[in-house]
């Protein structure tokens, strides 16, 4: 059998990679007749500059860019293999986990080192930008992004306003200088899971605010400044407009002929998924936890539909199964254990006696 390895990291464990290699190893010492290829894979958060930089051979540019609170930090892109298309995450620069649980506030983080490493990239040549916006801290409404490209809040005094939402309030004017660089971007895909409106019951703060340090109180003031955004910018709302703290909205603003969609089917559609499928007689994939979450646009999602049209059927080492809601297209879900652990070691471990027993009592049907 060809057998094609495609999983996602394992959140708080193992990498993507790792988990990949890991499964494969497991795989060939119960079949080592087997062909393995391995193509490790993300939903389009954090993580996903790096899968796209392995798959495509691709290379990683460090950079200095501000960080969510303002002050510099040493970060990074990826210039994929292709020598034209540049992957920026928003977790690199204004990712949750870069501020400390104390210092969270959505009111005052910023998405302006995410422009920078834009900035960075057009510059070292790249016209072809992929933009990954999971994993945020900030509810700028992409407002730092965008004055980084020449797109500023100024007040009154045509001053420019501080960063973060709290500075959209003190806004009188939008100036629009954009960047000559910008001229040279070709095309701009982004990366968004959900459908969630910038504003309202549904919108970025409400829904994502809480995770991010946000009280009920700075709910409604983070939703008074993205509808102020809203009216600088000219803009609507637009179903995706509040993932990652309505950064795409300033993304719209700066590129309006951007195209959205979700994170893994960039991801395979970048990686070469549908290529590496042709050759497959199965598909082991994997993630931390297997629950009602995984089938609502999530890496495996798409990875079984993606194989249900190729008519290559699915298997899924999982570190815990929390559903019984398993999809046709999936043949089997195996947990490597029912007990969590934050033990990386013990999780590869069970990962590997996992992968023995499925590979040990393989239908080949």
């Amino acid at each position: 059998m060809n057998i094609l390895i495609a999983p996602d990291s394992h959140k708080g464990g193992p990498s993507a990679e790792l988990v990949a290699e890991t499964i494969a190893n497991a795989w060939q010492e119960v079949r080592p007749g087997d062909g393995i290829q391995c193509i490790p894979i993300a939903d389009g958060g954090e993580g996903t500059a790096g899968i796209l930089a392995l798959a495509t051979g691709g290379s990683t540019i460090p950079i200095t860019a501000p960080g969510p609170l303002g002050d510099a930090i040493q970060t990074d892109w990826v210039l994929l293999g292709d020598g034209k298309t540049a992957v920026i995450e928003l977790a690199r620069t204004s990712g949750l986990a870069l501020v400390p649980e104390s210092l969270r506030n959505p009111a005052v983080t910023s998405t302006r080192g995410m422009g920078v490493a834009i900035l960075a990239a057009i510059e070292h040549g790249a016209t072809e930008l992929i933009l990954t916006v999971g994993g945020s801290c900030s509810n700028d409404g992409g407002a730092g992004l965008a004055a980084a490209l020449g797109y500023q809040l100024t007040d009154d005094a045509a001053q420019p306003v501080p960063d973060g939402a709290i500075g959209i309030l003190s806004a009188s004017k939008l100036q629009v200088t954009p960047h000559p660089s910008l001229q040279r971007v070709r095309s701009v895909r982004v990366a968004v899971d959900v459908q969630n409106p910038l504003t309202g019951p549904n919108g970025a703060a409400s829904v994502f605010g809480p995770q991010k340090g946000a009280c009920p109180e700075d709910i409604a003031f983070l939703d008074r400044c993205m509808e102020r955004w809203l009216e600088l910018t000219g803009l609507e709302s637009f179903p995706g407009a509040g993932a990652a703290g309505g950064t795409p909205v300033g993304i719209k603003l700066a590129f309006p002929h951007a195209t959205f969609q979700p994170g893994i089917a960039l991801v395979l559609d970048t990686g070469g998924f549908d290529a590496a499928l042709t050759n497959a007689d199965l598909v082991i994939t994997s993630e931390g936890c297997f629950d009602d979450q995984t089938l609502m646009g999530k890496a495996i999602s798409g990875i079984a539909a993606r194989a249900e049209s190729a008519g290559v059927p699915v298997i899924v080492i999982a570190g815990m199964v929390k559903t019984q809601c398993i999809p046709a297209a999936i043949r089997r879900v195996e947990a490597s254990t029912v007990v969590p652990t934050d033990n990386v070691d013990e999780r590869i471990a069970n990962l590997r006696a996992a992968t023995r027993r499925v590979s040990a009592n393989i239908d080949e049907r």
